[in-house]
């Protein structure tokens, strides 16, 4: 055996297992949609935290089932996150509109200082933070002592927030 493979690894009872979950395991990946030139992928993460893990797990076909979901749960979370990274800094800067002018960006600030009074000072500290000052929510989580799926989920809910207000305030004029 090499020097990296776990004492109590079986290949014959790998391949297996492998054959045996093969369907459970197309199905997972069906059921969370993950297109056909990316499953491969997933299973193979998933087959390689297995060999890494093989002496220490105790269910192997429960366990193999609770990762591909983690995985697939981690794939569209990945792809999600990268969906603005993926943008070139020039593509944005053709798409970007030039900037208004100064009166009107003063109303902007006004109305929009006047709809985050609504919301106390961690919601508008954390919304300042990642939308103010551009900071990623891994940022924002360590500067706030936080994780960074709370400043996603704090930031999206005071902005939903902000976004009903705006929409009940009968004074506030949304602009383009």
């Amino acid at each position: 055996m090499q020097p990296d493979t776990p004492e109590d690894f079986d290949p014959a009872a790998f391949e297996a297992l492998i054959s045996e979950m093969r369907p459970r395991l197309r199905g997972i990946l069906a059921r969370y949609r993950i297109p056909p030139q990316d499953a491969e992928d997933v299973l193979q993460e998933v087959l390689l935290v297995a060999f890494r893990k093989w002496s220490t797990i105790a269910s192997r076909e429960y366990w193999l089932l609770g990762v591909m979901r983690l995985k697939c749960a981690l794939y569209w979370r990945r792809k999600r996150n990268s969906r603005v990274e993926a943008c070139e800094s020039e593509l944005l800067e053709e798409l970007s509109p030039p900037l208004p002018p100064g009166q009107e960006q003063t109303e902007r600030s006004q109305d929009l200082a006047r709809l985050m009074g609504g919301l106390d000072e961690r919601q508008r500290t954390a919304v300042w933070l990642r939308f103010g000052l551009g900071l990623s929510s891994q940022e924002v989580a360590s500067q706030l002592g936080y994780s960074p799926a709370g400043v996603r989920k704090l930031t999206y809910r005071c902005l939903e927030k902000v976004q009903r207000w705006a929409a009940t305030a009968a004074t506030f004029n949304p602009r383009a």
